[in-house]
């Protein structure tokens, strides 16, 4: 099974150039153009004299091979025979052989009339969408009777055309080899091309299907958008003729004995018709006034073309959702197992490929996030085997060593985790050392992997910089792999210095955490508004009264009671204040790490309130942002009820929800409310590309989240 299509980039310039190329069509591609072709009347057919002599014209010193294919054609065949030569692109009159027309003809009419469903292709169909040789600008191959001898077995049973194609298309790109990737040699492969080559671009695996169809009589053609209406990419599938009107299927994208079943119909649905970058074209032999639009080859007006982006559209809805198709779904898992097989460096993004966004079932998530965590632990023991056995993490140019000592019996679930953060600070490099010597023995927790990391610098604030978030981000994701920790059950704490840091790290990185411990330390200028959803306990010395530490701790203390009384579900902490202790508390402290492990991770709060740092984060439990919106300060509250999701107002203008279902039902509609309106009504599919990215993002097997959808709030404004 090859993957879905890898929808084919354009580059700003040649958009420009595809715009200005439409822009020159001879009719108003803006309209939507009538289906000539199966709407003909009575000798609609026939071709005139005057055309036959136009076009010999054309032909210039290749007037004598085109003369004697009119001239020789069995009277049967003669009808078709002038209709390709009445039609035919000028470059074509100047270059086919007699031998190639008399060939595509004799065996296009064979077919045709050999076939169970020759009374079901009118004429009229047969001559623009059978006879053809060639769908766009593909070289020109001489593949029909090779094609009919390989190809025709495949549908003997078949008694229709779309049962036809449907088998076609399960068949044909096993047996050829041919398979889609961005590495084809180019976009506008001709049948044998890809068949040579094993590589094909959606364009080239849709005229390798059509050419198939149109070798054992079906009629078939060649559609595409020239870009998508969200921008993302052009594409292109194809359609059959079956029952009397036309229907679509991707190209190596089958969906079993079923039609117009794909996974861009979200995007499709979004064409606008009068809009010549973004409609949906279906090509035409015969001219229709309207030409083909061709990314790659964006000045040609000789292909003509149908705009059908009505057939596309959204139809009057259903009271009721749809639920994922679950061939569809099949696909996609089966696509995503041929990216897997690939070489890791071979692999083109996962998220941008087209398969990756097909709507999945819930068991095909499920199986999903399987198939790409086993492929992630791959990865991380492969590429941090040296950094986990020298136990020094890198960021940049700076370097953070680490020891830790493993204690007690793995439970079923995995190891829980403590990171523990030395003292020190503003200090010569000897004395943090001598901190860090001493962490790695000051506690020690009945179970767990229990983690010293040397502070990266010698500064005053050793644990409130930037680089820390992504070093510990780092160290857990090693950890999950290398010593199965439960992702579930990470616990930070800190003393002095140490201290400090856990003030200002459990509060940005709290969806990581379980519960934080602070031991001795000073906030600055942190807040623990975020801290809603994790234990927090505060252990400090009633003498500790170097930087005002013992009556910050007490003020953070009720700070945490004010915060839980008004949220009474969230701010579960302890504060311990021991009245006879100062800076060392004599390991009274300890009984914070009992404390911490009665509590597990819940990844996916009823209430979040996210509160950005100076130091900020891209996501955070089931919400995330973009760079744009990464902002400092910022504060967002977002609850969580059944199929609804609250975000009342918001300082930032655009903010990503990630779903799962453990959170609600995404099979059914999804509403985010705003206190001023609706944001979001609808079904968020579960895909492939959320997956993917919320694991590469966290490396975090319970993080992966399997839908998301992004909202905006239009009268945003910046808090000053």
């Amino acid at each position: 099974m090859n993957p879905m299509h890898l929808t084919d980039r354009l580059q700003p310039t040649t958009a420009l150039a595809l715009a200005l190329a439409l822009s020159l069509v001879t009719t108003a591609s803006a309209q939507s153009t009538p289906n000539t072709n199966t709407t003909a009347k009575k000798n609609t057919n026939q071709v005139s004299e005057r055309q036959i002599a136009d076009a010999l014209k054309l032909a210039g010193d290749n007037r004598p091979a085109i003369q004697k294919a009119l001239d020789t054609a069995p009277a049967e065949q003669r009808t078709g025979i002038r209709f390709l030569v009445a039609y035919m692109p000028p470059h074509d009159l100047k270059s086919l052989t007699s031998d190639f027309l008399l060939d595509q003809t004799r065996y296009a009419y064979t077919a045709w009339k050999q076939s169970v469903w020759t009374e079901q292709v009118p004429e009229s169909v047969f001559l623009n969408d059978v006879l053809p040789y060639a769908s766009i600008n593909e070289r020109r191959d001489n593949w029909r009777a090779d094609f009919y001898k390989r190809f025709a077995p495949a549908v003997k049973t078949a008694k229709t055309t779309g049962q036809a194609a449907t088998l076609l298309n399960r068949a044909i790109f096993g047996q050829t080899r041919v398979r889609y990737s961005t590495a084809r040699p180019k976009a506008d492969q001709s049948p044998y091309e890809s068949i040579e080559a094993g590589l094909a671009s959606c364009t080239g695996l849709s005229v390798l299907l059509i050419d198939a169809c149109r070798a054992v009589g079906i009629p078939a053609r060649f559609v595409g958008t020239p870009l998508w209406a969200d921008r993302s990419g052009n594409h292109s599938w194809i359609e059959v003729y079956h029952q009397g009107d036309w229907h679509f299927t991707g190209a190596a994208e089958p969906t079993g004995d079923r039609l117009d079943r794909a996974w861009f119909l979200g995007r499709a649905a979004k064409a606008k018709a009068k809009h010549p970058l973004h409609a949906i074209y279906a090509t035409s032999y015969k001219p229709t006034g309207l030409t083909f639009p061709m990314p790659w080859l964006p000045a040609a007006k000789y292909v003509h073309a149908v705009n059908v982006t009505h057939r596309y559209l959204p139809k009057p809805k259903n009271t009721s959702p749809t639920p994922p198709d679950s061939k569809v779904s099949a696909t996609a898992i089966k696509s995503l197992v041929t990216w897997l097989e690939q070489p890791r460096n071979n692999r083109p993004p996962l998220t941008r490929q087209d398969f990756a966004k097909a709507p999945l079932t819930r068991p095909d998530s499920t199986h999903a996030r399987r198939l790409l965590w086993d492929d992630h632990v791959t990865r991380i023991r492969h590429e941090r085997a040296k950094e986990m056995k020298t136990r020094i993490l890198e960021h940049g140019k700076l370097k953070m060593p680490f020891h830790y000592t493993v204690y007690g019996k793995k439970p079923r679930s995995g190891r829980s985790l403590y990171i523990s953060m030395h003292g020190g600070g503003g200090a010569p490099k000897a004395v943090n050392d001598q901190q860090w010597n001493n962490q790695k023995t000051l506690y020690k927790p009945v179970e767990g992997v229990y983690v010293a990391p040397r502070a990266p610098t010698n500064t005053w604030n050793l644990w409130h910089q930037g680089h820390i978030d992504p070093l510990f981000d780092r160290l857990i994701e090693n950890l999950i792999v290398f010593e199965d920790v439960d992702p579930d059950r990470v616990y930070l704490m800190g003393y002095s210095a140490g201290g400090d840091g856990v003030y200002q790290v459990a509060p940005r990185m709290a969806d990581r955490l379980a519960a934080a411990a602070m031991m001795a330390g000073h906030p600055n200028e942190s807040t623990p508004h975020s801290l809603r959803n994790i234990g927090f306990t505060i252990h400090m010395g009633g003498r500790d009264k170097a930087y005002n530490r013992n009556a910050v701790a007490a003020a953070w203390g009720k700070q945490l009671e004010s915060l839980q009384k008004a949220d009474p579900d969230g701010y579960q902490h302890l504060v311990k204040i021991y009245p006879d202790k100062g800076h060392w508390m004599d390991r009274l402290d300890a009984a914070a790490v009992p404390w911490m492990a009665k509590f597990r991770r819940n990844l996916h709060p009823k209430r979040i309130v996210w509160k950005q740092d100076d130091v900020t984060h891209s996501r955070f439990y089931w919400l995330a942002v973009d760079s744009l919106n990464r902002k400092a300060r910022s504060t967002i509250i977002a609850s969580r009820n059944g199929q609804t999701i609250r975000i009342p107002t918001s300082n930032i203008k655009q903010l990503t929800i990630r779903l799962d279902d453990q959170m609600l039902d995404l099979d059914q509609p999804v509403r985010i409310q705003s206190a001023t309106g609706m944001l979001h009504q609808a079904v968020v599919p579960r895909t492939l590309a959320a997956l993917a990215r919320t694991l590469e993002e966290r490396g975090d097997p319970n993080g992966m989240f399997a839908a998301e959808v992004t909202v905006v709030w239009p009268d945003a404004a910046d808090t000053k």
